[in-house]
């Protein structure tokens, strides 16, 4: 996967995002990802997969399958490399989250718009990950396919 620099990127790095949304054939671990159509997460990890390419993993608790993929019930169950993590889980659910996605070597890790999730943030930043926060990768992938900025 493409990395800009050793560097973490501290939060939502144009650039950055730019080039995490252009690395078509990337993996994606979406945690909270089941296959209810009313959860948000459905949509946009459908956007990923269908739009630009990504290779998606759903990890929900039920190891419920979305869209014919596999699932797994937490980031340390999965046996192949993951680049990056997206976070669709609050509070204690992220602070875990993110202790298994230090635990396996994962360096990124991007926090859905809205998710509460401000000491799985710090925690993150401070194992030196890469970290996007409060922006989602569907808004920020067709505002790029505009030729806008957020």
């Amino acid at each position: 996967m493409t990395q800009l620099s050793n560097r973490p990127q501290t939060t939502n790095d144009p650039e950055f995002i730019a080039s995490l949304l252009g690395d078509a054939g990337a993996t994606w671990a979406v945690v909270g990802l089941t296959d209810s159509p009313d959860r948000v997460a459905k949509p946009i990890a459908s956007f990923l997969k269908s739009e630009l390419g990504m290779n998606v993993v759903p990890v929900n608790l039920r190891r419920e399958p979305v869209n014919g993929d596999r699932a797994f019930g937490r980031i340390a169950e999965i046996p192949f490399d993951v680049d990056v993590v997206h976070v669709f889980v609050n509070g204690a659910a992220a602070v875990g989250v993110v202790a298994e996605v230090i635990r396996k070597g994962i360096k990124t890790i991007w926090f859905q718009k809205d998710v509460d999730g401000a000491e799985a943030v710090d925690a993150a930043l401070k194992a030196g990950m890469n970290v996007v926060v409060d922006t989602c990768p569907s808004i920020e992938g067709r505002m790029r396919s505009l030729g806008w900025r957020m």
